[in-house]
């Protein structure tokens, strides 16, 4: 199992290094400080699970969360944080992050964590499961007509590219995605569509 660890902090990379070894024996860690250090190691090894601090700069972590999902959709992420609350985070479900762990979480926790990201599972915030639960029913309510439209609204189709994939009017369109707008409780198409592509991904959630 190949692991890279972005963190600004060396002291916390020195000890999960040596207590994730300790855990998962097969696990080989690589540290990196900057993007250009992560993508080569991507290159190497595409579907290392990323462990991120989710501390540095939201703007810049959403960046590289787009960026790696898109280059290299194989990799999933783990991030730690010390508030596990930031709004940003929950957008980031979007991006192949399978886990959202607090930075002071006991080692057996991350363990859990890291080999959940493995096998395809997320473990979220202790507060988020039933939010992240309700989402998932809402878009189970969907009709399959607008759970047509949202996929191809996650894609990133207009309403007039979209009408013409499923043969429907624009005005069809728009009536479709104001319903299902209100059934998901969202605002817009962005919100629609991030929160289509958080639960496109496996639907098993261990609490914090």
């Amino acid at each position: 199992m190949q692991v890279i660890m972005f963190d600004r902090q060396s002291i916390f990379i020195h000890g999960m290094k040596i207590s994730l070894q300790e855990n998962i024996p097969e696990v080989d860690i690589y540290a990196v400080s900057q993007a250009d250090e992560l993508w080569r190691r991507l290159l190497e090894y595409p579907e290392a699970l990323l462990i991120l601090d989710g501390d540095m700069d939201k703007s810049f972590c959403s960046w590289l969360l787009q960026e790696k999902a898109q280059q290299f959709p194989l990799s999933h992420t783990v991030i730690v944080a010390s508030d596990c609350q930031q709004a940003w985070l929950k957008e980031s479900l979007a991006w192949n992050v399978q886990a959202i762990v607090p930075r002071d979480e006991s080692v057996e926790t991350f363990v859990q964590a890291i080999n959940g990201a493995v096998c395809g599972l997320m473990c979220l915030p202790g507060g988020w499961t039933f939010n992240y639960e309700s989402e998932k029913r809402g878009l189970e309510q969907l009709s399959h007509r607008q759970r047509e439209i949202l996929e191809l609204l996650a894609n990133g189709e207009s309403n007039k590219e979209i009408s013409r994939t499923l043969n429907i009017s624009a005005g069809t369109v728009k009536a479709h995605l104001e319903s299902l707008y209100r059934r998901l409780d969202v605002k817009n198409r962005t919100q629609a569509a991030m929160l289509f592509s958080a639960h496109e991904l496996p639907s098993q959630v261990c609490s914090e």
